[in-house]
């Protein structure tokens, strides 16, 4: 993935001003930086939901599964139907996504039951579901305790061999053993 010569503003406040930049493609990428900076900014141009800037973005796909920062769930459905309501594009089941993001008991649960680290992992298995060609997480472990994320970090990160991945962390230290790039803004 190539991004060349982008410049975003908001309102007056310059983000990237000329910013170009290679992200490799089939390899994990982390993009570390203060807050304010403009990472969360540099994925929505990249996945395609802010379109108000200058440059060019060129990817091979635009088939993105994407982890915000904040779970964006529906509520009124139950875990299983959550992922139910996504365009299948794995060979998993929803029963095996669910085991690797350790949500298997919870299927029947409503999303107001759940923690908020849970609410993260049933946003991390409607990504893995979908199955993007590029995955695009913001924070995606952030929720997580560390003995969860010694657990999930390495089974999501094999599922994901052969993708390009994106993540934005502030804790580089919890992925950064798993990086072929990281990227400092």
């Amino acid at each position: 993935m190539i991004i060349k010569n982008l410049t975003k503003s908001f309102d007056k406040k310059l983000v990237f001003d000329n910013f170009s930049i290679e992200i490799p493609e089939k390899k994990l990428t982390i993009i570390e930086g203060k807050s304010g900076c403009g990472k969360t900014t540099l994925l929505r141009i990249i996945s395609g939901l802010d379109l108000n800037f200058k440059g060019e973005i060129i990817k091979k796909s635009n088939k993105i599964s994407y982890v915000f920062q904040e779970p964006r769930l529906f509520g009124a459905i139950t875990v299983k139907q959550n992922l139910e309501i996504i365009n299948n594009g794995t060979n998993l089941s929803i029963e095996e996504i669910l085991s690797i993001v350790e949500l298997e008991k919870e299927q029947n649960a409503y999303p107001n039951e759940l923690s908020g680290g849970m609410k993260m992992r049933l946003s991390l298995a409607r990504a893995l579901y979908y199955n993007g060609d590029i995955f695009i997480m913001d924070e995606p472990f952030s929720a997580l305790d560390n003995d969860m994320k010694s657990r999930i970090i390495p089974k999501v990160l094999n599922l994901l061999k052969g993708k390009t991945i994106i993540i934005v962390t502030h804790d580089v230290l919890e992925i950064e053993k798993y990086a072929d790039n990281i990227i400092k803004l």
